[in-house]
């Protein structure tokens, strides 16, 4: 290999290493930065309730064949009761990447206590094209869904706002099963780093919208307080 040649390639493994390493601190103090906002909220650490938190999330999910682990369990001093953890799918094959996300996890005062699912976005994305084609891919069979919940038509007066889709009990109106206070305050959600509620009796979960998007718990529960 010419001399140049050489060089270049030298140069390229060494930015490579230094924006992996970059990446890596970077990553660790996000990680840490969470840390310090869950403990300043006012969460701790309660693994003695992992059990009877995975029981609850799998009966949450209704997800026939797949099983859902609770890791890093922590709960809100104080009333209500809110939680946070890590749910972690089990994998079906040793080819299948093993998906995890954040959640927070309470109970919630509901008028129906049917199942639904509901995909949010941030304001900062504005309605278009993009955005429906998020909502269709959210509701797709090739994402995890509970077995008995199926895509509602979204009324008029929600159309081109933070709410992508949803989905209920077949036949259902999504009025039917989540009231307009309710849908009012999880379209703020999304601005907070959540883009998955989850409902099902009185229980509801919020799911993070990825690592792109800080996971803000401190203004979800303060949005989601007068509904618990």
């Amino acid at each position: 290999m010419p001399e140049s040649n050489a060089l270049v390639l030298a140069g390229v493994v060494l930015v490579a290493a230094a924006l992996a390493a970059w990446a890596f601190t970077a990553h660790r103090k996000r990680q840490e930065a969470f840390r310090e906002l869950l403990e300043r909220v006012g969460f701790r650490p309660c693994p003695a309730e992992k059990s009877t938190l995975e029981g609850i999330v799998n009966g949450i999910m209704n997800d026939r064949g797949r099983h859902y682990q609770v890791e890093q369990p922590q709960r809100l001093a104080g009333d209500p009761t809110i939680y946070y953890y890590v749910k972690l799918r089990d994998r079906q094959d040793a080819d299948e990447q093993r998906d995890a996300g954040e959640e927070l996890l309470f109970r919630l005062r509901r008028r129906s206590p049917a199942g639904a699912l509901l995909f949010v976005k941030p304001s900062s994305l504005a309605p278009g094209l993009a955005t429906r084609l998020l909502g269709a891919v959210a509701a797709g069979p090739w994402l995890t869904q509970p077995d008995d919940l199926k895509r509602l038509e979204l009324p008029a007066d929600l159309k081109d706002t933070n709410l992508l889709t949803a989905l209920g009990p077949e036949g259902a109106s999504l009025y039917d099963v989540v009231d307009a206070k309710l849908l009012s305050v999880v379209q703020g959600v999304g601005d907070a780093g959540g883009m998955i509620i989850r409902l099902r009796d009185d229980w509801c979960v919020v799911e993070a919208g990825g690592h792109q998007l800080p996971f803000r718990v401190d203004e979800i529960v303060a949005r989601m307080r007068p509904l618990l």
